[in-house]
């Protein structure tokens, strides 16, 4: 469980206070206007920026009292944009996954092996084992990101607008994809995104940055569009 605790993010000052959250695994979309502090609770969630005051803890463990190599083996982030990384093929890049446990040399073990394949099967990107990266498409390449960070084997998954770039088609199997992964290997994922219809159509549930009270938080799943927009546009 994701649970937070008089928790206000920012950076030199409180940007945004966070309702007290009880969070069980599954996909949470977060949603809000731009400047909102979206991306601030992100880097909150993964420990890339203290807190302000108060704690957000993963199973009981604050998530700023985890060490550095600790951390991503618990929490992994998905930027908008690929990582430039090109002439390696997916394979080798979804390895880079496995590098918080491997040894100093990053020799890869059986387990290794079988968590890069295993990346690979849920995301359904075994044709693109052998491709390099610089030869995917947009989409492809959004998928082997998750793919990677599906790899590392975290509870977490965090994702900054991983459909921004995106064509409907790709937006559409993105979040289908996410939503499987929540659902079937008890992640807690947390993607931005501006897309309010495509959000409701997922089934996901909502973390909802609320513009006039600048306070974010937690809405169920088949909350309204119209209460959406009043807290998060108002």
């Amino acid at each position: 469980m994701i649970t937070s605790k008089d928790l206000h993010i920012g950076y030199k000052q409180a940007l945004v206070a966070v309702s007290d959250l009880h969070l069980e695994a599954g996909v949470y979309i977060l949603i809000g206007k731009n400047g909102s502090g979206k991306s601030t609770f992100l880097k909150t969630l993964t420990g890339s920026i203290p807190t302000i005051s108060g704690t957000i803890s993963l199973h009981g463990t604050s998530i700023h009292s985890l060490s550095e190599p600790e951390r991503p083996k618990k929490i992994a982030f998905v930027q908008t944009r690929f990582p430039v990384v090109d002439f390696l093929r997916v394979s080798e890049y979804l390895a880079l996954g496995r590098s918080p446990h491997t040894a100093f040399f990053g020799k890869l073990t059986d387990h290794d092996k079988e968590m890069v394949q295993n990346a690979l099967e849920a995301l359904s990107i075994e044709h693109l084992t052998d491709r390099h990266t610089n030869e995917l498409s947009d989409g492809e390449r959004q998928m082997v990101a998750i793919a990677r960070t599906f790899a590392q084997g975290t509870d977490i998954i965090a994702l900054d607008e991983p459909t921004a770039f995106l064509d409907y088609q790709n937006k559409s199997e993105i979040v289908e994809k996410l939503m499987e992964l929540g659902k079937t290997h008890g992640k807690f994922i947390v993607l931005s995104s501006h897309d309010i219809d495509q959000s409701i159509a997922s089934g996901a549930n909502f973390l909802i940055v609320d513009s006039k009270e600048k306070k974010l938080s937690h809405y169920p799943s088949g909350t309204s569009k119209e209460v959406i927009v009043e807290k998060a546009f108002n």
